[in-house]
Parts: structure tokens; C-alpha cells; sequence
């Protein structure tokens, strides 16, 4: 066999090996992996799921999966970084234990790819983090995901004390983030607040006041706890913007 030939053969295998792995994925009742991850429709760990095992990834989730994950179940020594777009792009988190919300992290229907991996003891950083990681980067992590910005120095100072004084794992940071009012503001969102939200988003992104099509955009801030920054990527997506970057 020449060497084009062996290249040809070996992208056949590459492409037949990832179809493959892509096709096992689909909604139903999967056996519980040992190590791994199984993905759930419902919150809760109700309704249909998918599992994968530990060195799984999915560059991208079935068509009628994408967008549609709801909680996550994590078996034995497992952890999984999703992310927002396909191939592994766009905004991510790693989880190392269960989810039964994934509207609570602000991911709810929102996980188009995936990683899954084996680990060891979780080290001193708890579930979330990892063993010997620096700290800093474990509270701007838990910062984006749960208040979907950076930390300011304050918290940064009092949180990365914590973690080193005090044996704090990120998963504490999490859940005191989660007892801020800055984060009670955000998870009960009035409907004003929510429309001026997106209002802000077109004045960035469209240079215009929102029209009655917006109305989507202020129930996905109220459901989903969508951001600014959500709104935007999504309004960036539209014809309207490709359209008034051509002129």
C-alpha cells in the first residue's frame, strides 16, 4: 500500500469512527455507566436520557438533542465539561457531581457538545475544581457561570481566602454566590427588568429600540436567566445584523 493510499484509508477510519461515535447517541434508557455520565431531558433525572463513559466526547449532539439537556447524572469517578456551541466552542463548565437543574446553573437547554473524563480523589478543590488548580481560576469560573460576569477585586480577594484559609471548595463558592442578592436579582427578574435587559442588547447589537418580535428574547431573560451577553450572541445570529454589517 503507497503512502496516499494509507493517508486516504486512515481518514476513512477517522470519519466511519466519528460517525459512529455520534450515531450511539440518542434519547432512551441507557445502562447506568460505572464511571460516566448520563444526560437527561427533564430536570430531575425524569424523562429520557443518554449516557457516555469516561474519554467519551460528542462534537456536536444529535439534532433533535441539541439544546435539550435538562439535568446531568454523574457515576463514579466522572466529571464532564459541556459547552454552549458545537465542537467544543463557545462558553463552558465542568461539573463533577449531579445536576438535578440545570436551569439553577443558568445551562438548561443549552449543551451542544461535550466532554467526559475520569479523575482521581477531587483533591482539595471539592467537585468542581480541580486538584492543585489555582484558586483564581476556579472563582472566576464559579463567578461567569453563576453571576455571568467576572469577579471584582473584593470578591476575588475574599473568596480566593476562603479557598486557601479555610479548605473552601469552588462548589462553596457556587452556593454563596447563590445566596447574594446580586444573584437573587437576577434569578427573580422582574418582566421591566427582564425588557430593558433585552432593550439594551438591540441598542448594542441592532442600534435599535426592540420591536413586539423581542417579546421571545424577554422570556428566555425570565425563564433561562439569559443575560445581556445571551441576548447579543443571539441577536448576532440574526439577518438583520449580517445584513447591516454588509453596508
Amino acid at each position: 500500500m503507497n503512502a496516499r493510499k494509507a493517508v486516504v484509508l486512515l481518514a476513512w477510519v477517522v470519519v466511519l469512527g466519528a460517525s459512529s461515535a455520534a450515531s450511539a447517541q440518542s434519547w432512551g434508557r441507557d445502562r447506568f455507566p460505572r464511571d460516566g455520565v448520563c444526560f437527561y431531558k427533564d430536570p430531575n433525572f425524569n424523562g429520557e436520557y443518554f449516557c457516555a463513559g469516561s474519554g467519551d466526547s460528542v462534537s456536536a449532539v444529535p439534532k433533535d438533542m441539541n439544546d435539550k439537556i435538562s439535568s446531568i447524572r454523574v457515576f463514579g469517578r466522572a466529571e464532564v465539561t459541556v459547552f454552549q456551541d458545537v465542537h467544543f466552542s463557545g462558553r463552558s463548565v465542568r461539573f463533577g457531581s449531579d445536576v438535578r437543574n440545570l436551569k439553577d446553573e443558568g445551562w438548561n437547554d443549552r449543551i451542544s457538545s461535550m466532554r467526559v473524563r475520569s479523575v482521581g480523589s477531587f483533591g482539595s478543590f471539592g467537585s468542581y475544581g480541580r486538584p492543585g488548580e489555582d484558586p483564581e481560576r476556579a472563582i472566576r469560573r464559579a463567578y461567569q457561570d453563576v453571576l455571568g460576569r467576572d469577579p471584582d477585586s473584593e470578591g476575588m480577594r475574599t473568596y480566593r481566602r476562603h479557598m486557601i484559609d479555610d479548605g473552601w471548595s469552588e462548589a462553596q463558592v457556587r452556593e454563596s454566590l447563590r445566596e447574594s442578592p446580586e444573584y437573587r436579582e437576577k434569578r427573580f427578574m422582574t418582566p421591566a427588568q427582564a425588557q430593558d435587559v433585552v432593550r439594551r442588547a438591540y441598542v448594542s447589537v441592532l442600534r435599535r429600540e426592540p420591536d413586539p418580535g423581542s417579546q421571545g428574547y424577554v422570556d428566555r431573560v425570565l425563564r433561562d436567566h439569559w443575560t445581556q451577553q445571551d441576548v447579543e450572541r443571539e441577536l448576532r445570529k440574526s439577518d438583520e445584523y449580517r445584513n447591516n454589517r454588509k453596508r
